[in-house]
């Protein structure tokens, strides 16, 4: 009672107790449902076709990361570290149509196949906006055998890079068969190249560099999109990129791939499926209003099925002849190439295995 010294318990203790344990599960759920509600809005989880046992983490661009975790009868999207910045949260993506075909099904790799008459063939700019101009490379290092062996041949892979790299320099660069970008960038600096540069991870020995002083990062992933045959095995192959935008406002998707063995082959995770993963990942996370820009050693001739099928969804703009051209170069502004160089294998007494290319783009 009030007043009283009395250290008996009350008897409303039990439902006081059940009242606080309440209290406190709701606030804690309340902080849990807040803080999925902050990760959401940094990285959003996409639903696809692909088996939930291939979900990896999504991450926020600040670098916090959340376990896809799916629901009964949901299949998730493969993706990689998917990082976000605010700025293009909420930006509206392409999207990948399906009419319900399955490519490599049963497969990990296994995907629906879009509409035969879908592609990405249409440029965003208008000839009355301004002119951006966009140099890119594309060049497989045959890193075990240039460096590892031969110890860079003296800068051989820099010194092309500098020396094809013209007055106003490179502004994107892609490489296949590279382990170690830190050193590409650092010899190619070493040999002339100029600006302020920024060097991702792909994994599986790719990577890709973009100028900083030109553009500014708003996205950037990677994903798993075709597998070696077991006739010629080494792994898995993925596609990495990164959305961009450029100090004029012009923004990028940019995307570099090193595909699957044997050169040209086709069927199961090798051959068109490998093509419509690359193209889903493009279609997911590419913007409206994006230049697209897609390149790679792509392990595959103009007359593979993987580039038969990427003929039809995006513009081939440039092809290498090494290997019987398995080096390629698309985007969805093709008309806007205005040069393309095949720049050889390197600049020293040895070099890569394949050609450098080179395309200039001027969109409007």
């Amino acid at each position: 009672e009030e007043g009283s010294s009395s250290c008996k318990p009350s008897h409303h203790w039990p439902q006081s107790r059940t009242f606080f344990q309440v209290f406190r599960a709701t606030m804690v759920a309340a902080s849990s449902l807040m803080r999925l509600a902050v990760l959401a809005a940094s990285a959003t989880v996409t639903t696809d076709s692909v088996p939930a046992s291939d979900i990896e983490d999504s991450c926020s661009a600040g670098g916090t990361c959340m376990p896809s975790q799916p629901t009964s009868g949901e299949h998730f999207l493969i993706q990689t570290r998917v990082n976000r910045s605010s700025a293009e949260v909420g930006s509206p993506v392409l999207g990948y149509p399906s009419h319900g075909e399955i490519k490599a099904q049963g497969l990990w790799c296994e995907v629906e196949e879009p509409p035969s008459y879908w592609n990405l063939k249409t440029c965003p700019f208008g000839k009355a906006a301004q002119k951006t101009r966009v140099k890119v490379l594309t060049y497989n290092l045959f890193w075990w055998n240039l460096f590892n062996q031969k110890g860079g041949s003296g800068r051989s892979a820099g010194k092309l890079i500098a020396q094809s790299a013209g007055r106003e320099g490179y502004d994107l660069m892609g490489f296949q068969e590279c382990d170690d970008r830190w050193r590409v960038l650092a010899d190619a600096k070493a040999e002339g190249l100029q600006g302020d540069w920024d060097a991702v991870d792909g994994g599986r020995a790719i990577a890709l560099m973009y100028r900083k002083d030109r553009f500014t990062l708003l996205g950037s992933g990677k994903q798993d999109v075709g597998e070696d045959s077991q006739l010629q095995y080494y792994g898995k192959r993925s596609a990495q990129w990164v959305h961009l935008k450029h100090t004029d406002g012009t923004k990028v998707f940019f995307i570099n791939h090193h595909g699957p063995l044997p050169v040209s082959s086709g069927g199961g995770c090798t051959g068109s499926a490998t093509a419509q993963n690359i193209m889903k990942v493009i279609a997911r996370h590419s913007h409206k209003g994006d230049a697209i820009i897609l390149m790679g050693d792509f392990n595959a001739e103009p007359k593979s099925s993987r580039i038969q099928e990427l003929d039809k969804r995006l513009d081939h703009v440039y092809a290498g002849t090494c290997m019987g051209g398995v080096d390629h170069i698309y985007s969805n502004c093709g008309d806007g190439a205005v040069e393309k160089q095949n720049l050889g294998k390197g600049a020293g007494q040895y070099g890569s295995d394949h050609d450098a290319l080179s395309v200039t783009f001027k969109f409007r």
